[in-house]
């Protein structure tokens, strides 16, 4: 029995027969016990009537002669039995007639009689065994003082008895029934999502990540299947993802790739002469891929939280500065206008300094992409106070003048191989992993980028470095 829903069910009938069957007992126990006193009762109450008409006999007649014929008359029920004795323990009389003659010891009933007395003078004495119980607990014949012995007997009591019985079992055993049918209908509620979820998982499991389980409860099942959901979803972007790259990084090798091979082929085959600037061409694609591949292990380094970090204190101002100048030519290259904004004086922080030089580098080099000649690129760094989360730290921030970045794009910009212009990246050497590698690197430091930006009137990009880090020598943490 593999399935759920029969071991559910099965689980249930067994608590129900076994409950029904210990109330039934119990029960039957219960209600012997006090129809057994019932009919004690009842037979004391009958003795001493006749006791009394016993006495009167005997003061009449001046022996027990001929008692055997008034005997009948004074039973309460049928199957009662009336035996009586003289004072020598001789039994004279007995409704069954089958002991007449034989002694109370030989019966085993000396000692349990009733003693008659007439003026004073005990002239015998009296047996009334009283048919009590049967049914479960056997025929039984109850003396007076509440004495039994076991006999096989067939009373109206006993009858009853069994009709209490019947009617208990009769009962537990349709109250199963119904526990039974409504336990079915409650496991089937419980294992139909089990069902789904399994469904479901099998098909995540072939390939199918857009299949997703109906969710029709709000109890923890519902929440399951609602997790459940959430993860094929995960998974489905997860995959997208993963084929994108891919995608990406085949496009981003086969460009340099093919040019690389364009131009070996048109020298070798004569179209192109091997002077400098066809070397020159080849040079550029080749470091290009190199990049491109630098890049990816530095990101994959990353996202498998296996980059380690190099953590001392630094002047963060000193570092800007440094990188400023080195960028100015390029600036000045292209026409732009390239300055250094410090509030005051930074303190020392906890950086890995060839990381976070080469966080400022993607961050201008990006800006330098997007900002037109006769525009200007500001680096800014002040000293953050306290804040709501209780931090303090230093704010970095690149702020350009070029065309800006719609709203739709902002929240996919870190994400790698995502470009506004595919065209114009590819044309000036991007990647396409840049901000990607800003976010990952920032995040092993313990701290936040962001971006802000404006259509038409250029972009902000922030950066937030904690004064000190929970861990300087950690792996960097996943996104």
């Amino acid at each position: 029995m593999r399935s759920l829903s029969w071991k559910l069910a099965g689980a249930l009938l067994l608590i129900v027969i076994v409950s029904i069957g210990m109330m039934a007992y119990l029960t039957n126990q219960s209600t012997t016990r006090e129809f057994r006193e019932y009919v004690i009762q009842g037979n004391a109450m009958h003795a001493p009537g006749v006791g009394n008409s016993l006495a009167g006999f005997y003061s009449r007649q001046g022996s027990w002669n001929g008692v055997q014929v008034v005997l009948p008359g004074l039973l309460r029920m049928n199957d009662d039995r009336l035996i009586v004795a003289d004072t020598n323990g001789l039994i004279v009389g007995d409704t069954d007639g089958n002991t007449l003659g034989d002694t109370v010891s030989k019966l085993g009933l000396a000692g349990y009689g009733t003693p008659l007395t007439v003026s004073g003078q005990e002239v015998g004495s009296f047996y009334f065994l009283y048919s009590g119980t049967g049914g479960m607990m056997g025929g039984m014949i109850t003396m007076m003082g509440g004495q039994s012995v076991p006999v096989s007997t067939n009373t109206a009591e006993a009858d009853f008895l069994s009709r209490v019985n019947r009617s208990l079992w009769i009962t537990g055993l349709a109250t199963a029934a119904i526990a039974l049918l409504v336990g079915l209908f409650l496991t089937r509620q419980i294992t139909s999502p089990v069902r789904a979820l399994t469904k479901g998982a099998r098909e995540i499991s072939r390939g199918n990540l857009a299949y997703r389980v109906k969710m029709e409860s709000g109890d923890e099942l519902g929440e399951l299947i609602g997790s459940f959901n959430s993860m094929a979803a995960n998974l489905a972007t997860s995959e997208q993802l993963r084929q994108r790259m891919t995608a990406d990084i085949a496009h981003e090798l086969r460009t340099p790739l093919t040019i690389v091979e364009g131009t070996v082929d048109g020298m070798l085959d004569g179209v192109f002469a091997p002077d400098c600037e066809r070397l020159t061409t080849i040079k550029e694609e080749m470091a290009l891929l190199t990049r491109l591949i630098s890049d990816l292990r530095d990101l994959s380094l990353a996202e498998a939280g296996q980059l380690k970090l190099e953590v001392a204190p630094e002047d963060i101002t000193r570092l800007l500065q440094d990188k400023v100048e080195q960028m100015k030519v390029t600036a000045q290259d292209k026409g732009i206008l390239l300055k250094l904004e410090a509030e005051g004086k930074m303190s020392f922080i906890e950086i890995d300094h060839i990381r976070i030089e080469q966080v400022v580098t993607n961050l201008l080099t990006n800006a330098f992409r997007h900002t037109p000649p006769g525009g200007s690129i500001t680096v800014s760094v002040k000293a953050v106070t306290p804040s709501a989360d209780n931090q303090r730290g230093i704010l970095i921030s690149v702020a350009d003048t070029g065309e800006g970045i719609a709203a739709e794009h902002l929240p996919h910009i870190f994400e790698r191989f995502y470009r506004v212009s595919d065209s114009r990246a590819r044309s000036e050497g991007g990647t396409g992993l840049g901000l990607a590698i800003v976010k990952h690197l920032v995040l092993a430091h313990q701290g936040r980028v962001w971006a802000e930006s404006e259509p038409g009137k250029g972009s902000l990009f922030s950066v937030f470095l904690p004064l000190k880090t929970t861990n300087p020598s950690q792996n960097v943490s996943r996104p």
